[in-house]
């Protein structure tokens, strides 16, 4: 059997199907996770999404059954890659990414803290060692190795899509295309998985009074109602467009430059490069991500994504844009170099068929 589904996947190399993110958005255990953990509504959401453009076979395929088998199966085996390259890199720089929370929500009155309990990464890493312990750094972690293994499976799975259904008659993909399809990938992640997202931020602050992720879904949609998890999606779609649209653009602008138009690529200087392409995208759209953030806090926080944008300025400055900036690029280093390192190699081990540069 094995060596019977070996040579099928050999002989359609040539021309993978077009709906193979059927598979990685319908099937597999990033969706089992996501079925599990996400909201009805968001699992529906993005059902819906991936249906209609993810789903239509090519004229080449002809619809079969054995072409349909084939696309699932691919599919399954490309969102597991990026669901477990997430869940790597997000485990490693969890500690990081904690300060970098706790930098940018501190001056809000929901906090559970002073707005001056955290002044440095060292100062911060020292206070949370000694008043809650070494596994303080992880809090929140579980909620979100859920949230990121439904996101990385749709953002990486659903990027290659994207980028393949753009790719020009003349098969070479240009910038444009390139930003156009990030863009769209970081979005389609976003939008399944924002409701973990926020339950996220709420079980990373001290003192949240939640019993677990599933205690906080119930009490925020009973307390605050079912839309209390969806605050501040615009400005996260908002900033996770631009965001994503030059993290994976300059990725594959950099490794094209440096490796040339076929060159084989190396693992190590890979890292250096996602490294770099993520303190670039993720320095630009910080100030977005700040002002998501703090929409998503407990209780009202500004009236909109504009007044949140004129308050912090008027109450803080430019500077209170990026607070948690040095934390969050310690973290993004790291954890971008891992993620993309970790998906190319992943997508090598489950025999996908890895897309040229």
């Amino acid at each position: 059997m094995d060596k019977r589904w070996d040579a099928l996947g050999a002989s359609r190399a040539a021309v993978a199907p077009a709906g193979f993110a059927a598979g990685a958005m319908g099937s597999g255990a990033a969706l089992d996770v996501s079925r599990a953990s996400a909201p009805a509504g968001c699992y529906l959401a993005g059902r819906g999404l991936a249906s209609a453009p993810f789903a239509a076979p090519s004229a080449q395929e002809g619809g079969s059954v054995v072409d349909r088998l084939y696309a699932v199966a691919l599919g399954s085996r490309q969102a597991a890659a990026g669901g477990l390259a997430g869940i790597i890199a997000r485990t490693a720089s969890a500690p990081l990414d904690r300060i970098k929370l706790l930098f940018q929500v501190q001056a809000m009155e929901g906090a559970g803290v002073s707005a001056t309990a955290y002044t440095g990464i060292g100062q911060a890493f020292v206070k949370i060692y000694r008043e809650e312990g070494i596994l303080a750094f992880w809090r929140g972690n579980g909620v979100n190795v859920i949230r990121v293994a439904p996101y990385a499976a749709a953002q990486l799975s659903s990027n290659d899509f994207y980028k393949k259904m753009l790719t020009p008659e003349n098969g070479v993909l240009g910038l444009k295309e390139r930003l156009t399809a990030g863009a769209l990938a970081g979005m389609t992640g976003t939008a399944l998985t924002h409701p973990l997202d926020t339950i996220r931020l709420r079980l990373a602050l001290p003192n949240h009074g939640y019993k677990g992720i599933g205690n906080a879904f119930v009490t925020v949609a009973r307390v605050e109602g079912f839309g209390a998890l969806y605050k501040g999606l615009i400005p996260t779609l908002a900033g996770i467009a631009p965001y994503a649209a030059i993290n994976f653009a300059s990725y594959d602008m950099a490794k094209k430059l440096y490796y040339g138009e076929h060159g084989k690529q190396d693992p190590i200087s890979n890292l250096f490069v996602g490294g770099a392409s993520g303190t670039f995208s993720a320095t630009i759209c910080y100030p977005l991500d700040t002002v998501r953030r703090r929409m998503q806090m407990k209780g009202k926080t500004y009236n909109g994504m504009a007044d949140a944008f004129v308050t912090i300025a008027k109450k803080e400055g430019m500077g209170g844009f990026f607070k948690g900036w040095a934390a969050n690029t310690l973290k993004v280093v790291p954890q971008n170099s891992i993620r993309f390192v970790a998906y190319e190699t992943l997508k090598t081990l489950f025999g996908v068929a890895t897309t040229p540069i």
